[in-house]
């Protein structure tokens, strides 16, 4: 993390220019290195840089630098730092801009895109139609079910009529089942209505296009969508949050392609192994539930924030598959936060068919393993035969699960002939001599297979013995406690 304080000292003239040339580039690094977070990550960095600065002239030179790196930054979403920056250092006079002059255009900079930033609701906007009619978007009476693309232009932008063909051939290829809202930023209905049929023409396929515009801008669609130059293209999502800002025709047919692609991913590469390992292994510390639902969260944030649920998938994916294999209650329940956050909470993303099998339905066959003797729930009421370790000796018998458990009561699960199985009872033997108040059941699947099918029918039904040995702990009224752990 760069820190500021005390970096520089800076005379009555300012910042040396060596220095700050310096401090510059160092600045530039690191936002470089960001590039990648979240909008929210990139404000507290920023705030801590600036924050950390002791001297008041180094102070605004970095603040000033950060606000000029993110206000003009190319990547989507940043505009929402430079407002912040904006917001709580220089609004509030925290920090100077240099004259009156920059404080106005940032001030500008701010009310014209803090309504329409990624992640927010689109803000409702009327308007007329080519028909005279007129249409509401995002306000209470619009009922909306798809994508929706806002391009805002001029007939006498050039950029806007390159801008017009290629989002033309986008839809006309693309075939994109979308709305498309081509919005006239001028007053003059004769040029409006010719640039709408000559330079629109006929988007064919499942693209829907209607023309708008308000010449009496009633709409304050200026300042709601920051419309201070054309061309602006937005894409906002069915539930009207906008996703895409600031797009061009080529990134939003990338967004477009992800969003409605068709494109079958495989899973639990080796490369994506070796990924998750290096993130995960450590002798020393073992994985918590905390660990992986991290990965999990990051995951999210780097590709769905930006609106790439391809590479959502991909990466969610083989995390999944990554998890199946390993055993422990770090990586048990670090599944389970998965599943239910990331695919069955997201099952907007999950729609492509190959995913129903690869995805939806090896998920729905862990969750269930995984909803099995969940703590905090009781244990299956149910007599098995077990040899129980004490403080007092080793007892054959048959035990009720519900009723044996003691101030430290646990259950193992095992089959013979697996060296883990061994490790973890010889464990046990030791685990019940120096604690006397921990008793130990030892409950062979072998023998309940071969001596009682219905009985290994109902444990496997009560109980995720995809994986042997499999450990769990209850309290003595029969609650479990912990379950997947090691001895």
């Amino acid at each position: 993390m760069l820190a500021c304080a005390g970096t520089f000292h800076a005379g009555a003239q300012g910042l040396d220019s060596l220095r700050a040339q310096a401090l510059e580039t160092k600045l530039d690094e690191y936002f470089r290195a960001l590039d990648y977070e979240n909008p929210e990550f990139k404000k507290q960095e920023c705030d801590f840089l600036v924050g950390s600065c002791s001297d008041s002239l180094v102070r605004q030179f970095v603040a000033l630098r950060a606000y000029e790196h993110y206000a003009g930054s190319p990547v989507m979403g940043d505009e929402a730092v430079a407002i912040h920056i904006f917001d709580k250092w220089f609004l509030s006079g925290m920090v100077r801009m240099r004259d009156d002059g920059e404080l106005l255009r940032a001030r500008i900079f701010a009310d014209f895109n803090r309504s329409s930033l990624i992640g927010m609701t689109a803000p409702s906007i009327a308007m007329q139609s080519l028909e005279g009619s007129t249409v509401e978007l995002f306000s209470s009476g619009d009922a909306c079910g798809t994508f929706r693309v806002l391009y805002f232009y001029d007939t006498g932008c050039s950029k806007c009529r390159l801008e017009t063909l290629m989002l033309r051939n986008l839809f006309t290829s693309g075939d994109f089942p979308v709305e498309f809202y081509a919005i006239y930023s001028g007053d003059n209905e004769e040029k409006w209505r010719e640039y709408a049929s000559e330079e629109f023409g006929t988007v064919s396929g499942r693209t829907g296009i209607v023309h708008l515009w308000d010449p009496g801008l009633d709409s304050d669609f200026q300042r709601k969508y920051g419309v201070l130059a054309t061309p602006r293209l937005f894409l906002v999502a069915p539930d009207w949050t906008i996703v895409g800002r600031g797009l061009d025709a080529a990134a939003l047919g990338r967004m477009l392609d992800m969003i409605f692609s068709e494109k079958e991913l495989e899973y639990g590469s080796d490369e994506s192994v070796a990924l998750f390992d290096g993130m995960f292994t450590d002798g020393a510390v073992a994985v918590t539930s905390s660990d992986v639902a991290d990965v999990a969260d990051r995951i999210a944030s780097a590709t769905l924030d930006k609106g790439d649920t391809v590479m959502f998938r991909q990466m969610e994916g083989d995390l999944l598959y990554y998890l199946s294999s390993k055993t422990g209650e770090g990586f048990k329940d670090g599944t389970a936060y998965l599943i239910r956050t990331y695919i069955k909470e997201r099952a907007d993303i999950w729609g492509n068919s190959s995913d129903s099998l690869k995805i939806i339905g090896f998920s729905d066959i862990l969750d269930d393993l995984l909803s099995k003797a969940e703590p905090g729930t009781f244990i299956a009421d149910v007599s098995v035969p077990g040899r129980l370790l004490s403080s007092k000796g080793e007892k054959d018998g048959h035990y009720s699960l519900r009723s044996f458990g003691k101030k430290r009561s646990i259950v193992i699960f095992h089959t013979e002939g697996c060296p883990y199985c061994e490790a973890e009872i010889e464990a046990a033997a030791r685990l019940v001599k120096s604690d006397r108040q921990a008793r130990v059941l030892l409950v062979n699947m072998d023998d309940i297979f071969e001596t009682d099918t219905v009985l290994a029918e109902t444990l496997f039904d009560a109980f995720d013995l995809s994986s042997l040995p499999f450990l769990i702990e209850i309290d003595k009224k029969g609650k479990i406690v912990r379950r997947y752990f090691s001895l």
